[in-house]
Parts: C-alpha cells; sequence; structure tokens
C-alpha cells in the first residue's frame, strides 16, 4: 500500500483530502472500491464522483467540491498511466531458460534472461539484458534483440531483423516476412523478387497482436522510437514510420511510404506507396490516403483522404443531394419554358 500523498508527489497534481490515506490499488470509477484510486479524464463524467466508492480519484485541474480525496492534474489521464503502474504485477512466473527452449549455433544471450519451453531460437542470434521470450517464438539467424524487450507466444522474427531496448511484441505478430514484390514476364506470369533487406524496430517500440512488418526489398524497413502499433496492422516493405506515432488497428501502409514523427492513423486507414505524412498528421478512420499529406494536416473519413473541415461540409450536404436534384431538375424545367416564350 502507498500513501496518498506520494501518488500526489509522483504525478505532481494537487492533493485535496486526507495525505496519509493509504491506498491498496487502482480501478475504473464504476467499479472502485474502499481502498482504491480511481481516475476521471473527462469532465463530462463528473456525475460519477457523487456516486464513486474510490478512496480518492485522480480528476483534471478544477474539478475539487467532491465527495472524496483528489488528486487534481491538467493531465489526468497520464496520471493514471504512472498511478497504474506502481499497482501492476506482472502475472507470469517462469524465469530461466528452459531445457526444451532450442538455442542455435553461436547464439549470445545477456544476463536475467527468460526463455520459456518450445521457443526457438536460431544461429547467431544476439538476445540482450532481461529478454523475456515465450512458448512458441521462432527468433532467426542473426536477429539482435536488445535488453527488456518482451516477445509474447507464437512471434516470428525473421533473419537479420533488429528489435530495440524495452521493446513490446504481442503474440502471433511476423517480423520480416518478404515484402510483397513481383514482376511480370513475356508470358504475364508473376516473378517473385528477392527481399533482401530487413526490419528494424527501434527502443520503446509496441506491436499489436497478429501486425506484420514486412522486410525490405534493399536496406530496411524501419519503426522508430516511440511508436506505438495497434493489432492486425499490415506495414508493407521499406515503409519508415517515425517517432512516437500511432497506428490503430486495421491499418494498411503500402510499400516505401514514409510516415513522418508523432502522426495518428486511426483505424482502418488505407496508405498507399511512395508517398509521405508529414509530422504531426492525424489521419481519421477509413481514410484512403492516396497522395502526400503535409505537416499538421487533419485529414478525416474520406476516399480519397480530404481536410477535417472539407469533410464535414461534404458530410453535410449529402443527406439533402437528393432534395437539391430535385430542385435543380425544376430550376432546368423553368428556364426551358422562360426560353420557349422568348421565341
Amino acid at each position: 500500500m502507498i500513501k496518498l500523498k506520494e501518488i500526489a508527489q509522483l504525478v505532481g497534481g494537487e492533493l485535496i483530502g486526507d495525505g496519509e490515506m493509504l491506498i491498496r490499488g487502482i480501478a475504473s470509477i464504476e467499479t472502485a472500491e474502499d481502498g482504491q484510486i480511481a481516475f476521471l479524464a473527462n469532465p463530462r463524467y463528473k456525475a460519477l464522483l457523487k456516486k464513486t466508492k474510490a478512496s480518492a480519484v485522480i480528476v483534471p485541474s478544477g474539478i475539487k467540491q467532491v465527495k472524496v480525496a483528489v488528486i487534481c492534474t491538467p493531465t489526468p489521464y497520464l496520471a493514471y498511466a504512472k498511478v497504474a503502474k506502481l499497482f501492476y504485477k506482472w502475472p507470469y512466473t517462469f524465469e530461466g531458460i528452459s531445457e526444451n527452449a532450442h538455442l542455435g549455433k553461436g547464439v549470445s544471450l545477456g544476463e536475467k534472461v527468460t526463455i520459456y519451453p518450445n521457443a526457438y531460437i536460431d544461429d547467431n542470434a544476439q538476445i540482450g539484458n532481461e529478454v523475456i521470450i515465450f512458448p512458441g517464438v521462432y527468433i532467426g539467424p542473426r536477429v539482435k534483440i536488445g535488453a527488456k524487450t518482451i516477445v509474447y507466444p507464437n512471434v516470428t522474427i525473421l533473419a537479420d531483423c533488429k528489435v530495440g531496448r524495452g521493446v513490446i511484441i504481442h503474440s502471433g505478430v511476423v517480423i520480416g516476412g518478404d515484402g510483397f514484390g513481383y514482376s511480370k514476364n513475356e508470358q504475364g506470369h508473376y516473378v517473385k523478387i528477392p527481399q533482401m533487406g530487413i526490419v528494424e524496430i527501434e527502443d520503446e517500440v509496441e506491436i499489436g497482436a497478429n501486425t506484420t512488418i514486412d522486410r525490405a526489398a534493399f536496406g530496411k524497413t524501419l519503426v522508430k522510437r516511440g511508436t506505438k502499433i495497434d493489432n492486425l496492422v499490415q506495414i508493407a516493405h521499406n515503409v519508415v514510420i517515425g517517432e512516437d506515432s500511432i497506428v490503430v488497428a486495421q491499418v494498411g501502409i503500402a510499400g516505401s511510404t514514409e510516415v513522418g514523427d508523432k502522426v495518428r492513423l486511426a483505424g482502418q486507414v488505407g496508405v498507399v506507396g511512395h508517398i509521405r505524412i508529414g509530422n504531426g498528421a492525424s489521419i481519421g478512420a477509413k481514410t484512403g490516403v492516396a497522395k502526400s499529406v503535409p505537416k499538421e494536416a487533419k485529414m478525416a473519413s474520406g476516399v480519397p483522404a480530404m481536410p477535417y473541415q472539407t469533410y464535414l461540409r461534404t458530410m453535410a450536404i449529402l443527406p439533402k443531394l437528393s432534395t437539391l436534384l430535385s430542385r435543380l431538375s425544376q430550376l432546368e424545367k423553368e428556364v426551358e419554358r422562360l426560353k420557349g416564350k422568348q421565341k
């Protein structure tokens, strides 16, 4: 347990209430019980503060008159993330290197590495300190994995790929599969183009379940530091994704496209190849991005992609199209009638 005042110090918030109160855990504002702390990030749900059974709540600055102790902060969601780490307990107990794991020739292992049964580490792979490799993982020849990376069950990292420090790779991810490269011959048959590059994942990246990141034709497919990728994302060969970007579920990025730093791609966005999405751009769900996007652009859903305000105006007009068409038809008839009178 931890004193409430220590939590307030951790998040840099203003404490209103008993700082000596002991907190034993964290929960949602709806389910929290006595002795637990909750959080409220959106002031629209302020009414829940009257109903919660939590002993304390992290709230946005300006919310102070409530029945429980509060920690006020301008960034309650970030504060929640910090507090959750205090109470999170790693649920897995296996440690060490299983005798049922395969270690190839010349494999290099750092200190305090954990390798579960039925993991396969191929020749000359390099595994850093405190890496955890779960069952069913395949690590290809000459792969390098940085310290404190977690590789969850049934992940595949193919030959020569590089993974940085503190990376989290969720189940079913495939890193380094062949890029989708073919050329037609004289008979119209597809001829496979060998994909001879690699994938490099920089430090502190997280990759969601069943995501695929293809190796480059030449050079590397690159995901830069701190980027977070959701489940079921497809990243094609030679794509570059900048630092601290967010890629949400079912996004597809075609080959050789460059995504800048701090970009947000919402669910099911499709991006064509060989374009650039500028730093800080935000692309709404289901958008089809067919050309380069400038930095800081706000693009809403649409095929093709369009600026957010243009999209809103377009959506406002669509339900009125049948009425407008009818009025236009009437105007055309009236114009024809007036023309007839002038003859």
